[in-house]
């Protein structure tokens, strides 16, 4: 019926809604926790060697919750296309409990402060879209950011977990053999093909944003 089909338009509603809200707002607050540590270690020791230690208790509570985004898309609670949110949360449950988890001699490295860095400022600006997009309606300004830091976090973010798990690539050889060795080099390669379609998913929803943006205006 019509009022069902202008519902479905606006969303969710009631403990749905509520929900939803509560947990893009948790995840905000602990992405912004993590780059507050992250930032804080930078500072006060000025080097970037310790930032794992500083960071990675609640990096890996915050970005392992990230597997509940699947969840949402799957039963259909968010309308975020299902491939590019597997494929976006894949990618990092990967990097932190199949490349940095097991692997401590790589947390030192410069590409986990890049990565983490990246990932930090990327998810506040997301969750802070998805939370007032859900209570209200989104400020011009995170909009803005959300269609355009991309630019820049993607590069960063992907070339640093491509690092890390090069990185990774001797200590996984020696302690745990070849097949390992050469399937990690296998997920590796699926960025070739993967990165693109998310940055592609981005720059489409970026040209969408700015038409409809410059529509507006001149009305």
């Amino acid at each position: 019926s019509p009022s069902t089909e202008r519902k479905a338009r606006k969303g969710p509603s009631g403990l749905l809604k509520l929900y939803l809200i509560s947990y893009n707002v948790a995840s905000l607050a602990g992405w912004a926790y993590v780059l507050l540590l992250a930032i804080q270690q930078l500072i006060t020791a000025q080097d970037y060697k310790n930032v794992f230690e500083a960071t990675w208790p609640v990096l890996i509570v915050v970005q392992s919750t990230a597997l509940f985004e699947i969840v949402h898309a799957l039963l259909g609670w968010v309308r975020t296309p299902i491939l590019t949110t597997v494929m976006q949360v894949a990618s990092r449950i990967f990097l932190i409990w199949a490349v940095n988890y097991p692997f401590p001699q790589i947390h030192s490295h410069w590409s986990y402060t890049t990565m983490v860095v990246s990932w930090c400022i990327a998810e506040i600006v997301r969750y802070s879209y998805y939370a007032t997009n859900l209570a209200s309606s989104v400020p011009s300004f995170i909009t803005w950011a959300r269609y355009t830091f991309f630019l820049v976090l993607y590069p960063t973010g992907i070339s640093s977990e491509l690092m890390m798990t090069y990185q990774a690539l001797p200590y996984i050889k020696a302690q745990w053999g070849d097949m390992y060795y050469y399937a990690y080099i296998a997920v590796l390669a699926l960025y070739l093909p993967g990165a693109p379609v998310l940055f592609n998913h981005m720059r489409i929803q970026r040209n969408k944003y700015f038409k409809e943006s410059a529509a507006k205006k001149t009305q």
